[in-house]
């Protein structure tokens, strides 16, 4: 919001990729702690679900040696010491997979919605988050509002999930009183077991309303206004006034390539004045004549002038010239509707070439044959 209020524009676009990528060295992703808590508690069911009679029976048994040990046993230190030992190694090896797997499925929650990252500047230590000032503000501000408000939510919905339980296991709670303790033991896994079940389930519709809510607020938290685009892509790319000076340096680069072209055709077909083309065909390296330079006004001025000046023939053929301009590419051979226009033209400025000085020398072709299509 503050930057809102020093640009003056509203963040309406969506993040640029340089400003996503930046978020992403700094730790900023998506990250969902509801998504990780329902994967956590179902992965935990399944390994209660999958080892659970393995889990009671241990238990069971260490309950059983605890009320069984004798006073003998119980004034020896050494003796209740190793006892205590077994049992609690006992203990840790049943509840290794469901330790195991909790912490895996954890890790993989936390990266489930926004993906592995490490960020340095993450693990930064910043003045800011000692501020007590600042952290006044972060106490009283919208989204501490707001993540109290979720915070109910999520209570009260897993409350009424877990008073569900109750209410639906109650006659079973009930009769524990009356089973004996062995029976008692199971029957109160089981419950405990099917209500923490029931309570996960709620962390389901958590995690659901919660995901989609995460992914748009960091969306939202990442948006730019358009003057935030107009200077990162000025950053990224360059100010317009030095593409533009690029852009005519490569131009003149390009022209003065072309020109160099100029004395190497064979003809050059002009407007006369508006347009010219020079053309060049070799027998034995093209299969069409090519454009190997155009342009038009000025460029065609210069076209002419190199041409006269370097004795390559000049001839005037406006809707050839017009046709050429039009539908060929520089460097590209000329369509094939063109080839007899052409050809004549060349058999021409060949003719020029094998001149013979003691007769007259040939008329220049006229009324050059162009189809309707290509002419403009």
């Amino acid at each position: 919001m503050a930057a809102e209020a020093d640009s003056g524009q509203e963040r309406t676009e969506e993040a640029s990729e340089k400003k996503l990528s930046d978020a992403r060295q700094r730790g900023q992703l998506p990250r969902s702690r509801e998504l990780t808590t329902m994967l956590t508690l179902f992965a935990a069911a399944g390994v209660l679900w999958a080892s659970g009679d393995d889990v009671v029976a241990v238990l069971a048994d260490a309950m059983r040696r605890n009320f069984d040990a004798t006073r003998a046993l119980r004034l020896n230190d050494v003796d209740v010491l190793r006892t205590s030992g077994e049992v609690v190694l006992a203990t840790l090896q049943s509840l290794l997979p469901f330790l195991v797997v909790s912490a895996v499925v954890s890790v993989a929650g936390s990266i489930a919605l926004g993906g592995w990252n490490i960020a340095a500047e993450a693990l930064g230590f910043k003045w800011n988050r000692i501020d007590p000032v600042a952290g006044l503000g972060r106490l009283f501000s919208m989204r501490s509002l707001l993540e109290l408000g979720k915070a109910l939510a999520k209570f009260m919905l897993l409350l009424g999930f877990g008073l569900a339980a109750l209410w639906h296991e109650a006659g079973d709670l009930f009769a524990l009183g009356r089973m004996p303790l062995a029976g008692g033991i199971a029957a109160t896994a089981s419950l405990a077991f099917k209500a923490f079940v029931i309570v996960s389930a709620g962390t389901v519709l958590i995690a659901l309303i919660d995901v989609p809510f995460q992914r748009w607020d960091h969306a939202r938290q990442l948006r730019m206004s358009r003057q935030e685009l107009r200077e990162e892509s000025k950053e990224s790319d360059g100010s317009p006034e030095v593409k533009a000076k690029i852009r005519g340096m490569q131009q003149e680069l390009a022209r003065r390539r072309m020109m160099e072209q100029v004395p190497k055709a064979d003809v050059i077909v002009t407007n006369p004045e508006h347009y010219a083309v020079a053309l060049k065909f070799d027998p034995a390296t093209m299969a069409a004549p090519r454009v190997v330079a155009k342009g038009a006004d000025l460029v065609a001025l210069k076209i002419r002038e190199l041409g006269r000046e370097s004795g390559v023939a000049v001839l005037e053929a406006p809707p050839l010239a017009r046709a050429i301009y039009h539908t060929t590419k520089l460097n590209h051979d000329i369509p094939a509707g063109l080839y007899v226009a052409v050809a004549q033209v060349l058999a021409y400025v060949f003719q020029l070439r094998r001149k013979d000085p003691l007769r007259p020398a040939p008329q220049a072709p006229t009324d050059l044959p162009i189809p309707p299509e290509l002419q403009y």
